[in-house]
């Protein structure tokens, strides 16, 4: 048919083609859309009533151009054409073969490749195995989720483990690199934590650091409980502990002391409900409290919480230990507030912001400014940064 090459057809093929580079795939294009002119739009139409089998009763209603736009069905052309003319090579020798087609040939084979390899590796984890899916995959990301795969598919192997190891070991195993199962993104433990929750039959979403911790802990993997600490000074324990002794310790010789995780859950404190836990979010209000002599319960969790700081803010929750949080007026520190606030209960210590004028201000009060430390530790008339317009920032509401 030497008319597949008028020009005035042209445009269809290219419209072909244009979809061909998205789908990689001619028998999935049902239809396109493209601009035609009449003596094109003709010529299509007497290819759709000259089909080979069509009669007067069996004819279509023709193609029409709404607004210089057809709407032209792949389908009905192939059947025009007959099964002699390959569309493949009409492209080819009128507009050419996309460059990426197959690319995205390639790319397509390739997915079945990784997600029937996925399948018959972590065949116990359907739900990880969505969730994977659900990322996509590029050419250049398919090395990468094939590693992820493989690491997963080493773990599922081990776990449970016949005794506890540290995560990090873990992670070189299964992945060469002990910072592979981090539970902090660039890290992907968050996909590890899903794979222990689905093999033991727990929520796949644990969305606090305690619960991801608890969770893998309960598989024989243990995150840092070492390295990450709560700072506490002037803390009273009622326990007969190693963790009281170093509290009460620590207590009677003023001096602070880092309370780690594994502290926590191996030999759980218990502190004293005689007074309420003055919680912060910055080490620097901890120093002042040691310059400045301050007497009170005081602990430091240090900004956003890690697992630590839920596990002792828990702690605390759980035995009815009144806690008193405050930390930096931003964003973030309000955020954390929330947090503390709403999970355990805590009562929230926050200035009110403000200029000397009496007008209210919407700018950041950190824990380090002179008014805000007095609110917190109390007033301090050496303190060389006092300033007594900058005190006034912080109305008598806030001291109350």
């Amino acid at each position: 048919m030497s008319d597949l090459h008028d020009p005035e057809v042209r445009p269809l093929w290219q419209a072909v083609k244009d979809r061909l580079v998205i789908t990689g795939d001619l028998t999935a294009i049902k239809s396109v859309r493209v601009a035609l002119s009449t003596a094109g739009l003709a010529r299509i139409n007497g290819w759709l009533a000259h089909a080979p089998g069509t009669t007067r009763r069996t004819r279509r209603p023709r193609l029409v151009s709404r607004d210089g736009w057809v709407s032209v069905p792949v389908d009905r052309i192939r059947e025009a054409l007959g099964p002699a003319i390959d569309l493949a090579d009409i492209l080819r020798d009128t507009v050419g073969m996309p460059d990426v087609l197959q690319p995205n040939r390639r790319l397509a084979a390739m997915k079945t490749d990784v997600w029937a390899y996925a399948q018959s590796v972590l065949p116990d984890a359907p739900q990880l195995l969505q969730h994977l899916r659900s990322g996509g995959l590029s050419e250049t990301s398919v090395e990468d989720r094939r590693r992820l795969i493989n690491a997963l598919a080493r773990a599922h192997s081990l776990i449970p483990l016949q005794r506890p190891v540290p995560l990090p070991r873990l992670s070189l195993y299964c992945a060469g690199d002990p910072h592979y199962f981090d539970l902090n993104p660039p890290g992907q433990g968050s996909k590890l934590v899903m794979l222990v929750a689905e093999l033991t039959g727990q929520p796949t979403a644990a969305t606090t650091p305690n619960n991801r911790f608890a969770l893998l802990a309960r598989a024989g993997i243990y995150p840092d409980r070492v390295s990450a600490t709560v700072i506490v000074l002037n803390l009273a324990a009622t326990g007969d502990g190693p963790v009281d002794e170093a509290i009460g310790a620590a207590a009677a010789s003023r001096r602070p002391l880092h309370i780690s995780l594994y502290d926590l859950t191996v030999h759980r404190p218990r502190i004293s409900l005689a007074q309420p836990i003055l919680v912060v979010e910055n080490p620097s209000v901890i120093e002042e409290a040691l310059i400045r002599g301050y007497r009170g319960p005081l602990a430091c969790t240090s900004g956003a919480l890690s697992a630590v700081d839920h596990e002792f803010l828990q702690q605390l929750a759980d035995d009815g230990v009144p806690i008193h949080y405050s930390g930096d007026q931003d964003p973030a520190g309000v955020y954390i507030a929330e947090l503390v606030r709403t999970r355990f209960g805590a009562h929230i210590i926050t200035p009110a912001r403000g200029q000397p004028d009496g007008e209210k201000s919407d700018a950041p009060v950190y824990q380090e400014s002179a008014p805000y430390l007095e609110l917190l530790l109390g007033p301090d008339p050496s303190d060389p940064l006092h300033s007594a317009s900058e005190a006034g920032c912080l109305s008598a509401e806030a001291r109350a």
